[in-house]
């Protein structure tokens, strides 16, 4: 829109800016966008059925080809004779494609009368088809070449002569030989004198079930462009007449049924707002339409009606007692809904994720609040968990907590450990923060995978835990000193591991000190007491369990301090066995390692290839950690092993805290050429990846991270 009220524009920009002109082009934007990408799916569809169909001509013209000739004559013993004297020049060194002394030794097979039958039946069938070529054929697959038996060529140019024979490529022959063929065999390639040529045929067996030949027919793909360019011309010309009658017909609908009315109540506004300016106040602008639609628009309009009636008597009362009311009010309700809009509140919270069950709550003891939690998906195996609490109330507090929110959630997502995180975040407070305000913070991450929790605390509330079969205790953390306080200040990481049932509950001050009446607080021990009847109900019961608690306990007091509640439940996928050893990464240690692991194996009688296999994968991975990882110093290595359930399969493990360096980004080595002519290095781990089924890599916190799956 210009920067103009309605008044002061004109037909034409109003015209221009009108609903019913931006329907029109929002639906020709949309129809165009929808008719390209339905034309592109078509052209692709119609190519794919096109191509399949010239396969499908040749190949099914080799195959009735084959199958009359067969009942005719023998064309293995056609093969035979024709590969042998080919064979001998080849041995010989005076096999040569058209030389006439080469050709010369197959003049008896030429008038041999199954072989004229062959060549005239072939002839027969290329000339009542659309194909290119059809002939009889062998492949040598030694020397990646195929030599004619039986050619009558095509119709404008003369076949091949008997054993000449060209250069092939080893895809060709691959198609061709393969051991378990598809049901339609061609071979498509790039050549010369056609352009595409698509080769399709099938092979002759002897009474040993050994391939003697092959019938083979030729078919250009060059009618496949025609075709597509014939189709995008009609289908571009009928999509420009559809879109423009449909973009029409709807900005003439919007027209008639939102448009027209939505401008008439428009310029009754306009009439009434002068009417306003000038003084007037007993007018019947809106009164005087007849809005019909049966929708919002008509509710519209009786609104305005009856406000432009009670208005002259109502709006010089209401401007001066509500107007300073419903400003602060508005302000509040908007920091209110922005504070909430802040904080996670969609349930579940990750529908696709079955590992944990979370929920939380943040009841503000004002309109707005300076307690927050947040949890988030820091990667497709790790979860973050934040809770903090900010010093002070009301609106101050609210803006430095989203700014913490938001601060805190970013840095997690760069790959830092809790610590460092807290550290960072400290340090970034209290360098641009001089309104002496600060934050208290337990951050946790966990490792879906394994139920380890990496955490911190900078001077916040105990984490609570509690096991799967037992009752919610305190975790006894070291605290750290708190956000925004002081800088350059040390914060310390700890871990702890939840099983499948575990639950974490973390919180604010403002449950333990929720204070009733007569001046009692709630307290930890009965933070505990209401959580322990609860801990059997899942994370969204126990906190509302939880609130009751707390409601009951204060009764009429007010509320002093924000109430924040995380409740997380780690449920784990599937069944998972672990253990874990750290060693130094050294040549000698490969053994410790391989015995560690094979120890683990023999639990789940692991079958004796796919053993050998992970020990062969622990040397090779291992070896490299400790000649590269520290080079020229030694380091720590830590390998772990996972054994899933269902299907049963290992999962292995290996961090070190060296060089960053993935070994999945290095070029497969050519296992086709000798050793003298493949470049050393890279066999190690090519073949672990052919004998694992699963292999990933990733740096992460400082570490290098490495993992193989193999089912056993």
């Amino acid at each position: 829109m210009p920067e103009k009220n309605v008044r002061e524009m004109s037909k034409f920009e109003r015209l221009h800016y009108s609903l019913a002109s931006r329907s029109f082009r929002m639906t020709l934007a949309g129809s165009i966008v929808l008719g390209v990408v339905a034309l592109l799916i078509g052209l692709g569809l119609y190519t794919y059925s096109l191509v399949n169909r010239y396969i499908s001509e040749a190949y099914n013209l080799s195959k009735h080809a084959a199958g009359i000739i067969d009942k005719i004559i023998d064309p293995g013993e056609l093969t035979n004779q024709v590969m042998d004297i080919y064979a001998k020049s080849r041995a010989d060194g005076t096999a040569e494609s058209g030389n006439m002394t080469y050709n010369a030794r197959f003049s008896e097979i030429e008038i041999d009368a199954d072989y004229r039958k062959l060549k005239s039946t072939l002839e027969d069938f290329r000339n009542a088809s659309n194909v290119q070529d059809v002939y009889f054929a062998m492949y040598d697959t030694e020397n990646n070449t195929i030599v004619y038996i039986a050619d009558p060529g095509e119709q404008e140019r003369p076949g091949r002569h008997i054993g000449d024979f060209r250069t092939v490529s080893r895809k060709e022959i691959d198609v061709f030989f393969a051991e378990n063929p598809k049901k339609t065999q061609y071979h498509i390639e790039k050549t010369d004198d056609y352009g595409w040529m698509c080769t399709a045929g099938v092979p002759v067996y002897n009474d040993a079930g050994e391939i003697t030949g092959f019938f083979l027919s030729d078919v250009t793909l060059g009618d496949v462009g025609k075709g597509m360019l014939s189709f995008f011309i009609q289908y571009a010309i009928g999509m420009a007449i559809v879109v423009n009658l449909v973009g029409i017909l709807f900005a003439r609908k919007i027209k008639k049924k939102l448009a027209d009315p939505i401008n008439a109540i428009a310029d009754a506004a306009v009439e009434f707002s002068k009417d306003r300016i000038n003084g007037v106040r007993d007018t019947d602008h809106f009164g005087k339409l007849n809005v019909k639609t049966g929708d919002e628009l008509e509710a519209l309009w009786l609104v305005l009606k009856d406000v432009e009636h009670d208005l002259a008597d109502y709006e010089e009362n209401l401007m001066k007692i509500t107007a300073e009311k419903e400003r602060v009010g508005t302000e509040l309700e908007l920091a209110t809904r922005i504070q909430a809009d802040m904080l996670p509140s969609i349930y579940p919270a990750f529908p696709d994720r079955d590992e944990f069950d979370i929920y939380a709550t943040m009841d503000p003891a004002k309109e707005v609040g300076g307690d927050f939690y947040d949890f988030f998906l820091i990667d497709d195996d790790h979860l973050g968990i934040v809770m903090a609490d900010v010093s002070g109330k009301g609106v101050p507090a609210a803006l430095f907590m989203m700014v913490s929110k938001i601060i805190i959630q970013n840095t997690v997502l760069t790959g830092k450990s809790p610590e460092e995180v807290l550290e960072a975040v400290n340090n970034q407070f209290c360098s641009g923060t001089h309104e002496e305000m600060f934050v208290t913070v337990w951050l946790g991450i966990l490792e879906l995978s394994t139920g380890k929790i990496i955490a911190s605390n900078a001077g916040h509330e105990y984490p609570v835990i509690k096991r799967r079969d037992g009752d919610f205790e305190l975790f006894k953390d070291k605290h750290g000193f708190v956000i925004g306080g002081m800088p350059g200040v040390k914060y310390k990481n700890y871990e702890m591991e939840l099983q499948p049932g575990d639950k974490l509950f973390v919180y604010t001050d403002g449950l333990t000190e929720a204070t009733n009446a007569d001046s009692e607080l709630f307290g930890t021990r009965r933070m505990l007491d209401a959580l322990n009847q609860a801990k059997d109900l899942g994370a969204y019961d126990m906190l509302a369990a939880v609130k009751k608690s707390v409601n009951e306990f204060v009764g009429d007091a007010s509320q002093f301090d924000d109430l924040t509640m995380l409740c997380m439940e780690y449920i784990g996928k599937g069944e998972k066995k672990m253990d874990e050893i750290t060693i130094e990464a050294t040549v000698e240690n490969i053994t410790t390692v391989t015995d560690f692991v094979n120890g683990q194996l023999e639990k789940y009688d692991c079958p004796m290839k796919a053993q050998m296999q992970i020990d062969v994968a622990i040397d090779e991975l291992f070896g490299n950690i400790a000649h590269y990882a520290y080079d020229p110093a030694t380091g720590p290595a830590t390998v772990r092993v996972e054994v899933e359930e269902e299907p049963l399969a290992v999962v292995i493990t290996f961090i070190d805290n060296g060089k960053p360096y993935d070994p999945l980004k290095r070029e497969d080595p050519d296992v086709t050429l000798g050793a003298e002519e493949r470049d050393v290095g890279g066999l190690g781990i090519f073949l672990v990846k052919k004998t694992m089924d699963d292999i990933s890599y990733e740096y992460r916190n400082g570490q290098n991270i490495l993992k193989i799956k193999k089912h056993i």
